[in-house]
């Protein structure tokens, strides 16, 4: 994992903050190295509790380019690999999300990869 100075997840008031805010803090109470893990789970723990929404939520992070600047910016590394990774964890995410009975979970390690630049 990369060791970074990442604080925050730059999504305060973004989308629906039910999901986001558990997010923010699951990554504010992480040590550095593993903020991206901290954050990931918890939104897989509440995309859990419904994945239509939270598709929907994906959906609407993919159109909103401020806020997916932001989190480029958060997730470091060259940017142009932190767009293409975030664009395919995006991508991954919305489509098992979609499917009849998504199980995020188990893609945690794939969505990792993506977000963490080791591809």
């Amino acid at each position: 994992m990369r060791e970074g100075t990442r604080t925050a997840l730059p999504l305060e008031g973004f989308l629906d903050e039910d999901f986001v805010k558990p997010a923010v803090a699951a990554v504010e109470a992480a040590p550095p190295a593993e903020r991206i893990r901290a954050g990931l789970e918890a939104a897989i723990e509440l995309a859990e509790t419904d994945p239509a929404a939270a598709r929907a939520s994906l959906i609407e992070l993919r159109g909103d380019h401020e806020a997916l600047t932001r989190l480029e910016e958060w997730l470091g590394g060259e940017p142009r690999r932190a767009t293409f990774g975030l664009g395919a964890a995006l991508q991954v995410a919305a489509g098992e999300l979609a499917s009849a009975t998504p199980d995020l979970r188990s893609h945690l390690p794939e969505l990792l990869r993506w977000l963490e630049g080791d591809w």
